[in-house]
This record gives structure tokens, sequence and C-alpha cells, in this order.
């Protein structure tokens, strides 16, 4: 092997005393040649900012490229989504590589391109931005998407609903959990996974007439990490918001949010009714509440069958050791008229809410025709709704799910997490009591969906409210509950 040269031996050694090598051509020159090659400087991508938002402008400069071929400027980010096992196991968050192009344009003749981009929507954190060139990536740097947040309204009654919204999340165990606490109680989860690094986080104004205190703060277990100044991500942001809340007397009725239309509903994929050929099933609605009334219609049935009606659900439990499986009711039996044709008229049964519930239609052994339905949540009393401190309180709900992303409701009260319960033991039936606290005035109950196990260690997203349920919740659409309570003197 021939020797290296004493100038290329010395920026060998000086590259290593600094930690890196870094190498200019394509080879180095050796003492005994008698005229070093001339190779074409490497390309390079400089970006004038190196972190910025959502939209930020970025002006970069590069240099070494072909003046004959149009080049691009290319950012690297993921997407993100949630994976399920089948219906009613929880894997985790999953993201998948995904390239954006930026910008295209034609180099100068002397091989450079300079100009300026917009940073775009998607997830916070790191960013690698190439110049490309032939199908080639030519040079590469590294851009950092900072996350922003912002409140409102700003003041409002007991009640008022806060609007907590974010953007530029990023994906990473270290950067995409966050949690918000309310007057230093923690409220619940900010979650931004299948929204691509946006969040829209949901919650009640509670407390006494005044200024109350909202964080936004980051933690990979679950709970806010508080001496985050000297954290591995003390680079992330930590918001605080004050809301004021206002004299008057709000309007507290209880009760059940719109089903959140668009929720992404994560990887739930619910299997495609099968139908024999020429059956057509329909029901009057696709969802609702235990016990309001529905009809099923079925035609291209065989003429003067008796069919049954059967509803198809799950038993047990996950926790009590003996399992769980799924159960077949038949709700009632019925005869086609001779065009083939029926309805069945029936009240939906008290059951699990969450993932829908099949309906079959059978003769024998024989399956003609399906179709699905969803059991909403529903509340069924809240007794009593005023008295004095320590007033023993009873809830009761119906339509509760029971997977490992539906089968729990996550209880605030004043927005301080208390605990969770479950309703797959009970069919979806769930009863509760708690004791009011507080001074005289109003105070609000909140019940959130959350996700109460899975595959996924870190980072923890188990067992807490998940204040951005409306639109980024991994299985059935779940609509928060909403309660209150008077303290009287």
């Amino acid at each position: 092997m021939k020797k290296i040269g004493l100038l290329a031996k010395s920026f060998l050694l000086l590259s290593l005393a600094a930690g890196s090598i870094t190498v200019q051509s394509s080879h180095l020159a050796y003492a005994d040649e008698s005229a070093a090659s001339v190779s074409p400087a490497p390309a390079t991508l400089t970006l004038l900012q190196e972190k910025g938002f959502i939209r930020s402008l970025v002006g970069f400069e590069a240099a070494g490229l072909d003046p004959n071929e149009d080049v691009e400027l290319v950012w690297m980010t993921v997407t993100g989504s949630y994976k399920l096992k089948g219906i009613y196991s929880f894997i985790g968050a999953e993201y998948k590589e995904q390239e954006v192009s930026l910008l295209k344009g034609t180099p100068n003749e002397d091989g450079t391109w300079k100009g300026s981009f917009k940073v775009p929507e998607g997830f916070g954190g790191d960013h690698t931005v190439y110049v490309r060139q032939n199908g080639r990536n030519l040079s590469q740097n590294n851009y950092f998407v900072s996350p922003s947040f912002k409140m409102s309204p700003q003041s409002g009654p007991v009640g008022t609903e806060i609007t907590i919204e974010a953007e530029g999340i990023g994906w990473t165990t270290m950067e995409s959990n966050w949690q918000l606490t309310y007057d230093n109680k923690m409220t619940g989860l900010i979650s931004a996974v299948s929204t691509n690094g946006k969040a829209t986080a949901k919650l009640r104004a509670a407390g006494s007439p005044g200024i109350h205190s909202l964080t936004a703060w980051h933690g990979y277990i679950g709970m806010p990490y508080i001496n985050h100044q000297q954290a591995p991500t003390s680079y992330l942001p930590v918001p605080t918001f004050s809301f004021k809340v206002t004299e008057g007397k709000p309007d507290l009725n209880a009760y059940v949010e719109p089903v959140p239309d668009s929720a992404a509903n994560g990887g739930l994929i619910m299997p495609d009714p099968q139908n024999q050929e020429g059956v057509n099933v329909s029901l009057s609605k696709e969802a609702g509440t235990v016990g309001e009334p529905i009809t099923l219609t079925a035609k291209g049935l065989p003429a003067n069958e008796k069919l049954k009606l059967v509803w198809n659900t799950m038993s047990g439990s996950r926790v009590s050791g003996l399992g769980f499986a799924e159960k077949q009711i038949t709700l009632v039996e019925k005869t086609t008229d001779q065009d083939g044709s029926l309805t069945f008229d029936f009240p939906i049964p008290d059951d699990l809410g969450g993932v829908p519930h099949r309906i079959d239609l059978v003769a024998g052994e024989q399956t003609y025709g399906q179709t699905y339905l969803t059991i909403n949540p529903s509340i069924v009393s809240i007794s009593p709704v005023s008295g004095p401190a320590g007033t023993e309180v009873t809830i009761h709900l119906k339509g509760v799910g029971w997977t490992e992303f539906d089968n729990t409701l996550y209880l605030t009260y004043d927005n301080a997490y208390t605990g969770y319960m479950c309703g797959f033991n009970t069919q979806g039936d769930v009863e509760f009591t708690m004791v009011a606290t507080g001074e005289p005035g109003y105070h609000i109950i909140d019940l959130y969906p959350g996700i109460y196990k899975g595959q996924q260690k870190t980072p923890d997203v188990y067992l807490a409210p998940q204040l951005t349920y409306e639109k980024d919740h991994p299985g059935s659409k779940i609509p928060a509950i909403r309660m209150a309570f008077e303290i009287k003197e």
C-alpha cells in the first residue's frame, strides 16, 4: 500500500482529534504520484436556519450541483397510525417513513442553488432534508421542528369548553407523550399519533371565579416530568396558560357528547358483512343507545323461511383468569313473506358498547345475511345533583365497551384525574359512587376515553384520560361524558 502524503496525513490526524473524519474528495493524494487527480467538489446543502415551527420560512444554499440537471429539495418525515390485533387488542403506535417534495428548480451555471421553503405540516422533531439530483441524494442537513401550543377561549364560567391546540408534536418516544395539568393537578394526556403531530385536547373550566393555570408537560412514562429543564428533552417547551373563571350560573346538565365523526378510528377495521348472493340487510340506524327502538330490514331471502335474529357479543373478563369468548343470543324469530323480505323491530340490547356487534340472520346452520350495530354510551342517572360537601353521588351508565381500547372510562373531578372504571365484567353496565368535595358552587365531573392496556412499552399511554379522544383514539369513536354537582352551604 502506498504511503499517505504529508498534507493528507496531517488532515487525517486533525480530523481524528476533532472526533470525526470528513472526506473532501474521492481519494487522497500519494507522495509518489507525479500529478494529483482532480475530482469535482462534493455537493453541499446549508440550511440558514436550524430550527423553527410548522410553516416557518427556511433559507437554503446548495453547491456542487450539476448545472445541466434539475434539482429537488426533499423533506423526510413519518405518518402515524395505531396498530391493533383483530378488533380488541392494542399493539401500539406505528410510524412509517414518508418523503415530501419541498421544492424543485434548476442550478445556476456554477452549480449553486439558493432559495427558501416553508416547513410542512406534520410531526415535529428532527427532519432530514436532502438535495436530490438525477434520482440521487447528493447532500443532506437536519432541521428541528419545535411544537407550538395555543388555548381558547381565555375566560368563561364553570363548564366552559377549553381547547388546547398543538402542532409539531414529535413522534419519537421522548417527544410524543404530553400531559396537561389544571391548577397543578394531572388532568390527562395529549396525543397526536394518527393526526400527524397535530393535537386538539378538550376539557372544561373548573374552580372558583378567578385565574386558573393550565400547563402542557412532556414525560414519556405518562406523567409530567417536573424538572424538565434538566431532562434529556430540555429543548422542548413547557407552555403555561391562564384561564379566568367568571361569575354566573352555568348550564351544567348531564349529557353525552356527540359521537366524534372525525376520530381517526385507529387501526380498527371491521369485516364486511357476509351476505349470500342477492341478500341485502340494513338497519334504520347504525348506532344508538341501550333501549332505543331500531328496525332491521332484509330482502332477497328465501320465501316463507323462518329465521332467527342472532345477536353476537362478548362475555367474560380479562382480569378474573377465566377468560372471555363470543356469545350468541337469539333476539327474535320471524318468517319471511312470499317475496323473501322481512322486518324486525326490536330495542337495542342492554349490552357492551364500543366495537360494533354483528347481527346474523340464521335458519338452522345457514347464515343468510349480516349487519353491524354500535351501542353508544348513555347516562342512566346521576343522583343527587346537589347537596353539601361530603354528599355521596351515584352515577349509572350503560354502553361501556370491552376491548383494550374502549372498555374503560377515566374520571376527572374539577379537572383532577381521579381513577378509572371498567365495563366488561358487567356487560357495559357501570354504576359507581363518589363523594362531592370542595367549596360551595359548581363542580364538574367528566369521563374520558383512554387506552386500558397494550403491547407498547414506551411511551406509557395507559390508564389516563385521553383529552385528544375526539380526533386521535386507537379504536372505537367514543365520546366524553359531561356531568356536574352543585355544593350548597
